[in-house]
């Protein structure tokens, strides 16, 4: 009987699903048996994407522990089987482990969930550079060891997306200008045929 209580629910979720919403309280965490997750946040109505998951994967778990909203969105975007656990189940893992082991959970808990808005802050900002400062920057930190590469990634792109952007204005404006001095040029010398073809005065 006991056994069987410890049986956790197994569901299928169909492709397209939105099964855990940002800013909505959330209980329950799901760990992917089969098929493919997308974590998106959303910036006005366009979805940018954060992750994605596949089968192991484990989604909403920060949950369990701390009562705070999940920030982040998750989509199956194929047809998903997921392992549930609501957050009585658990707890009732919970209280036969140790209170120490417990307090290590909790802190690991909270860093998880500062890696995920880390993560969606990190995708928000590669939303808005341009695909050329991304490809730049991925460039210049090749040369960098992999563990390290997305340490400088991150360091690098806003000043160097900054530095792209101010060009572009800088090329814009010079490109607004040099348009205004050939409408002016072109001014004067209609100006200037103009004078010439009038007809002179006959004399008397």
């Amino acid at each position: 009987m006991g056994a069987q209580a410890d049986v956790l629910e197994r569901s299928v979720l169909p492709a397209g699903k939105v099964f855990i919403k940002a800013g909505e309280e959330n209980s329950r965490a799901y760990i992917v048996q089969a098929g493919k997750v997308l974590c998106f946040t959303m910036k006005g109505e366009e979805k940018v994407e954060v992750a994605r998951f596949g089968p192991g994967a484990m989604i909403g778990e920060t949950c369990l522990l701390l009562d705070d909203p999940i920030p982040l969105n998750y989509e199956s975007l194929t047809s998903t089987t997921v392992v549930t656990i609501t957050r009585q189940d658990f707890q009732k893992r919970m209280a036969r482990i140790d209170k120490g082991v417990r307090n290590i959970l909790d802190r690991a808990m909270q860093k998880l969930q500062d890696l995920e808005k880390e993560e969606m802050d990190k995708a928000l900002r590669l939303y808005d550079v341009s695909p050329k400062t991304l490809e730049m920057v991925k460039a210049i930190v090749r040369a960098v060891p992999a563990d390290l590469q997305g340490i400088y990634e991150a360091e690098l792109l806003p000043h160097i997306d900054g530095l792209s952007r101010i060009m572009e204005e800088i090329k814009e404006i010079n490109k607004t200008k040099k348009g205004q001095a050939e409408e002016s040029k072109e001014g004067v010398s209609g100006q200037g045929d103009q004078a010439e073809e009038e007809p002179k005065e006959e004399e008397s």
